[in-house]
């Protein structure tokens, strides 16, 4: 019962933002951050819970935002893009993932460092078509069948629907035959196989998965910001998606959604502290991983039996 409130509760604060905050910086940031989240969803099921270390999500975060503004800017429906961004990015994914993911240990992070890395520089030196350092602007909107959101605050609310079904499909997934096929491979590969599981076809399934959820993200990227550049999608990028999983908790739907809205905002309200703001940021995310090591999801399971004693 207890937790169906809460989910009640973070829902109407949800829906209840944008109408207490009419900041349009606010509410952009908050439009980033439930990209980010969307984005870190995907990465939790080849990281989190196949325990597959991947630093190739930015890449194609950065496949599916490029894939919508050039099929967009070349005059293709805005309907076609989701469906151009998910065939991109799984190809991609299982040409990545077959030979690699056959092998253990950290081949994988390996291999995702350098595609990240090809994905980038084809991004920079192939300007005619991606616009190069400079980026693509003036993207068309999202638009189906002549229907657009308008400004910043339907904006919001169409991602977060986005949001709600990428949530929706992760527990569907979590509660089924794949989903436990993906934590035993985590837990271990060798008593995986010997119970039965494919964990090739399991590590695989989760990677192509997790980078449907980067693509579809980065079709609604760039739609909705209607801007794209390579430095949003290049191996720094990596690396905080990776950060914001952590600290989010990984393993945890609520962890990397909260991970994701945390690094999203807290480098914005540190601004003000100028050439410092970067220490306390890398101290503050420090804390929370060495105080917290199962992340910020684990603060309510840890205050929890507190209040079962109080009581």
């Amino acid at each position: 019962m207890n937790k169906t409130v809460a989910i009640a509760f973070a829902c109407l604060v949800a829906l209840a933002i944008p109408l207490a905050m009419r900041d349009d910086y606010v509410i952009q940031l908050l439009n980033i951050g439930i990209l980010n989240a969307i984005v870190v969803l995907g990465l939790n099921f080849v990281t989190g819970w196949t325990g597959q270390i991947n630093f190739g999500q930015a890449a194609f975060y950065g496949l599916g935002a490029y894939a919508t503004a050039i099929a967009t800017k070349s005059g293709l429906p805005w309907i076609v893009t989701p469906v151009l961004s998910v065939a991109i990015v799984l190809i991609a994914s299982l040409l990545l993932g077959l030979p690699t993911l056959r092998l253990r240990t950290y081949y994988l992070a390996m291999t995702t460092i350098g595609f990240g890395e090809i994905v980038r520089l084809i991004i920079v030196y192939w300007e005619p078509v991606t616009g190069g350092t400079s980026g693509l602007r003036a993207i068309p909107p999202i638009s189906v069948f002549g229907i657009s959101p308008h400004g910043l605050i339907q904006h919001y609310y169409l991602l977060l629907a986005m949001l709600a079904l990428a949530i929706l499909v992760a527990v569907r997934i979590r509660h089924s035959a794949l989903g436990r096929a993906m934590i035993a491979t985590k837990d271990s590969e060798i008593a995986a196989e010997q119970s039965g599981v494919d964990t090739t076809r399991t590590k695989l399934l989760a990677f192509m998965i997790g980078a449907v959820y980067a693509g579809l993200a980065g079709c609604l990227y760039a739609s909705s910001i209607r801007f794209v550049s390579p430095d949003s999608f290049s191996g720094v990028q990596a690396v905080l998606l990776m950060t914001m999983l952590i600290v989010g908790g990984m393993g945890s739907i609520a962890g990397a959604i909260a991970g994701a809205l945390a690094l999203t905002f807290l480098p914005e309200m540190l601004r003000f502290l100028g050439q410092w703001y970067l220490v306390l940021y890398g101290l503050g995310v420090i804390a929370v991983i060495v105080l917290t090591p199962g992340g910020l999801a684990s603060i309510m399971t840890m205050t929890a039996p507190r209040r079962g004693v109080a009581r």
